[in-house]
């Protein structure tokens, strides 16, 4: 099977949106507080990459499956909503569209890339250390029922 990643337009953000539901629904009813990503509509993901980012589609053969969103700060790419639906999870695709990301942020000059990880979610935790993402920081939840990394990686 072959990982196709590829800008998203704009027409195109209600698939980022649609595709970013069905990955965190396995969440729904297990994180307190509850994953921001299950509350988010179109016109929320259209706000945070306006002017400055923008969205990813990871297509697997001709089937969309992941996306990702992303915006630039100073000197970093913030990465966030990396979203791989279940059917599509062991193929590299999550793999592949950080890479993308990576190699845009490197393009545009940037000297590291953000994500920030739920310390509930081990797995995801591992996924982004596997790629040489560090922790720099932790933050709690006010209610302080989670936390979470933010994670950088040095390009």
């Amino acid at each position: 099977m072959k990982v196709t990643i590829a800008e998203a337009k704009d027409d195109e953000i209600p698939l980022v949106h649609g595709l970013m539901r069905e990955a965190f629904e396995e969440y729904r009813g297990r994180l307190n507080p509850p994953s921001g990503a299950l509350r988010e509509e179109i016109a929320d993901i259209r706000r945070t990459i306006g002017g400055r980012g923008g969205a990813i589609l990871a297509w697997l053969d001709d089937r969309p499956v992941g996306s990702a969103q992303y915006y630039r700060e100073e000197n970093y790419l913030y990465i966030g909503r990396v979203s791989v639906v279940p059917a599509a999870r062991g193929f590299g695709v999550g793999r592949e569209m950080l890479d993308e990301l990576e190699d845009r942020a490197r393009r545009d000059g940037m000297t590291d890339t953000l994500v920030e990880v739920r310390l509930s979610l081990p797995g995801k935790v591992s996924f982004y250390e596997k790629r040489d993402y560090s922790a720099i920081r932790t933050v709690d939840y006010p209610e302080r029922t989670d936390s979470w990394y933010v994670m950088s990686k040095r390009l």
